[in-house]
């Protein structure tokens, strides 16, 4: 079985091997060779084309969103307007039987998760 050494022994016995064991002398070519190296690491592009792809689709998506927003005609967007008013009150109204139900269903889950440490730590007390 290993000794366990101290950190101040651990100290000792690398002072020691740093004053008494003699430096190697550095190669000459190692400048040389780190340097050819780094010239030839080629930098990795910050856009690819899958990026560039990308961007394209969803500008045009955009684009045709707006183009189609501007050309609808006046009635349509009343009724969508319309549309979007009742929905808005209909989650009012909702809302009064929503709300706690997410506040519960938050506290259930929330309590699933918390007893099973709570039970691992009552277990594993020691009297």
């Amino acid at each position: 079985m290993d000794n366990q050494l101290t950190p101040e022994q651990e100290n000792v016995i690398i002072e020691d091997a740093l004053k008494n064991h003699p430096l190697a002398p550095m190669p000459r070519s190692i400048t040389t060779n780190v340097m050819a190296r780094i010239q030839k690491d080629v930098r990795p592009l910050l856009i690819t084309w899958n990026d560039f792809a990308l961007s394209l689709v969803i500008a045009l998506c955009i684009g045709a969103l707006f183009f189609t927003v501007q050309s609808l005609p006046p009635i349509v967007l009343i009724k969508l307007r319309i549309q979007g008013i009742l929905l808005y009150q209909d989650i009012l109204v909702n809302a009064r039987w929503l709300v706690p139900s997410l506040f519960f269903g938050l506290a259930s889950i929330l309590s699933a998760l918390t007893i099973p440490f709570l039970v691992k730590m009552t277990l594993d007390r020691r009297w």
